[in-house]
């Protein structure tokens, strides 16, 4: 029983803590897995500039990729950013 607990609790915190994003390169397919900069349930992250080298216009981004990019630049970067100007969509690309 104490090692099921173990196993949980391990598990939890494995979660809350490590990330990953999926990118396209080359024709094929990598996750990134990194470290989060404060605790989170969410596991799987959308680095929106990771398939392509362009850069998002701010002006074009929907309400989700918005959102998209605020959660992988706070867990991800640890930039605590709300996407309202083109520097902040910059700003977050960093690999």
């Amino acid at each position: 029983m104490k090692k099921l607990i173990l196993l949980l609790v391990i598990g939890l915190l494995v979660e809350l803590n490590i990330g990953y994003y999926t990118e396209l390169e080359e024709a094929e397919t990598h996750t990134r897995w990194f470290l989060k900069h404060s605790p989170s349930l969410q596991l799987e992250f959308f680095n929106i500039h990771a398939n392509d080298g362009d850069y998002r216009r701010v002006e074009k981004l929907t309400a989700e990729e918005r959102q998209m990019i605020i959660d992988y630049c706070k867990y991800r970067l640890g930039i605590d950013t709300q996407v309202t100007t083109q520097a902040d969509v910059a700003r977050c690309a960093k690999l």
